[in-house]
C-alpha cells in the first residue's frame, strides 16, 4: 500500500507541477475534522468529552450553553428547497403530496414525517406532514421554537 501511496503522490506532484504536500495535509485535516464532527453528532449523550486542547481553542459562549448548537448541513441546498423549508418553519403544514422533493429532505435529515390529520398514509388516511428537524432549522439559521 505504501508503494501505491507514494506513486499517487509522485503522480500528483508531476501532474500539478507543484508540490501537493500542503494541499494533501489540509485535505487530511479537513477529513479528520469532518469525521470527528459526524461521529460526535451521532454519538449522543454518552460520547466522551472533547480533548482539553480542543476545548481551549474554541471557548463556548455562555448563551449557547443553554441550547446545544446544531451545525449547518455540509451540502448545498437549492434556493427553491430553502423556500420550502422557510415555509415549513413559518408554520405551513406541508405534506408529502404537496412537496415534490420530500424524500430528498428526509434522506438528508432536514425533515421528519408525521402522520397526517386523517391518520397514517398506509391506512388510507392522508399524506404525511413534514416537520423540520434540528438540522433543518440549522439550515435556515434559526432555532426551533420551544
Amino acid at each position: 500500500m505504501t508503494d501505491a501511496k507514494t506513486t499517487l503522490h509522485a503522480l500528483l506532484d508531476a501532474y500539478l507541477r507543484c508540490p501537493a504536500e500542503a494541499a494533501r495535509t489540509e485535505l487530511e485535516q479537513a477529513l479528520r475534522s469532518y469525521q470527528t464532527d459526524w461521529i460526535r453528532a451521532r454519538a449522543g449523550d454518552d460520547a466522551p468529552p472533547l480533548p482539553a486542547a480542543a476545548a481551549t481553542l474554541a471557548p463556548v459562549p455562555a448563551a449557547s450553553a443553554a441550547r446545544p448548537a446544531v451545525p449547518k448541513p455540509r451540502f448545498p441546498i437549492a434556493s427553491a428547497d430553502l423556500e420550502v423549508l422557510k415555509r415549513l418553519a413559518d408554520g405551513w403544514p406541508g405534506t408529502t403530496a404537496e412537496v415534490a422533493r420530500w424524500a430528498w429532505f428526509e434522506n438528508r435529515e432536514l425533515v421528519t414525517l408525521a402522520p397526517g390529520p386523517a391518520g397514517p398514509d398506509t391506512s388510507g388516511g392522508g399524506p404525511e406532514l413534514l416537520r423540520l428537524t434540528p438540522l433543518g432549522w440549522a439550515a435556515l439559521g434559526r432555532l426551533p421554537p420551544d
